[in-house]
This record gives structure tokens, sequence and C-alpha cells, in this order.
């Protein structure tokens, strides 16, 4: 191997990614922003609501 050449792409495969790796992947980020998203709405919700709790009782007051 000359200076010039990148090693890194000796590591680099020929081949192609099998069609089941690209759907198992897709299907992964799916469920992890389908999950974020509820836990967004749970927790986005709950501090608007002591956000809104608190500044009730400021005008109650």
């Amino acid at each position: 191997m000359s200076e010039k050449e990148n090693p890194f792409k000796l590591l680099e495969p020929d081949g192609q990614v099998p069609e089941h790796i690209k759907k198992a992947l897709v299907s992964e980020i799916d469920s992890i922003r389908n999950v974020s998203a509820i836990v967004e709405l749970f927790v986005g919700n709950f501090i608007g609501a002591i956000v809104a709790s608190f500044s009730n009782e400021d005008k109650n007051s």
C-alpha cells in the first residue's frame, strides 16, 4: 500500500446491503420517531399543565 492510498477504502464492501436490513433499519427509525412523539406529548403536556397551574395561582393570589 502506498502512502497516497486511503486505508478506509479497503474497508468498504463491494456488495449491496440486503433488502431485509434496509427494511429493519427503516422500521427501527419509525419506532424511535413514534416513541419520541409519545414522550414529547406526555412530557410537554405535563410541563405545560404545571406551568399553567402555577400561573393560575399567581393570578388568584
